[in-house]
């Protein structure tokens, strides 16, 4: 999560979706800087505005841009699952290198509920009302940093570096039709928040 007094800009971290690289571009421009997820990386917009309520007071509303990144709910999925089999993670409660994915649906999504739950979550108010000036789809991710580029002044969200990537371990091919249900079922309405708002700049009144 990155907050920008001088460029007037709140980047929401979500899960999964290159937030590490956008984070290594845009963290010279910010004042705030929750780069760790153990230090508040990945809050929600709620969260933000109940813990920084002072800094984000100093800036107009109307004039901070505010924006973040969504992914395909099938493909974020996955990425959850791949990510957590990384060596790093063995013999943590996270670790999934040890099961499959049936497992993963069963045990470690109960354990890490939060991981899992629905991604517009993270870009809403106490209303539920969409919040973000720009909500970027992973799978156009390129375009919609142009955007962002274009809106700050920040050249160099348009050659954005790979980092923090996911290994492959299971992918839709290898997801039964019983957990592609499940997986479109529980994320619905991120499927309609990107066919309504991704890469679609809001100007809020």
């Amino acid at each position: 999560m990155l907050f920008s007094l001088s460029k007037k800009f709140l980047f929401i971290a979500n899960l999964k979706t290159a937030s590490t690289a956008i984070e290594r571009v845009l963290a010279p421009h910010a004042e705030l800087r929750l780069l760790q997820s153990q230090y508040g990386k990945h809050q929600t917009y709620l969260q933000f505005t109940e813990n920084f309520k002072w800094l984000a007071g100093r800036v107009d509303a109307r004039e901070l841009f505010i924006f973040g990144v969504i992914r395909d709910p099938i493909g974020y999925a996955l990425s959850v699952f791949n990510f957590h089999a990384k060596n790093e993670f063995r013999g943590q409660p996270n670790f999934t290198g040890n099961m499959d994915f049936a497992r993963f649906v069963s045990t470690w999504v109960p354990k890490f509920a939060d991981q899992m739950k629905p991604q517009i979550s993270r870009f809403v108010d106490a209303r539920g009302k969409l919040v973000t000036n720009l909500l970027i789809s992973y799978d156009r991710l390129q375009e919609g940093l142009d955007i962002v580029a274009d809106r700050l002044d920040i050249p160099a969200l348009r050659n954005l570096p790979r980092d923090n990537e996911s290994p492959r371990v299971v992918g839709r091919s290898d997801l039964s039709a019983e957990q592609i249900a499940w997986i479109e079922e529980r994320s619905r309405t991120d499927t309609e928040a990107i066919a309504q708002y991704a890469n679609k700049p809001i100007r809020f009144d």
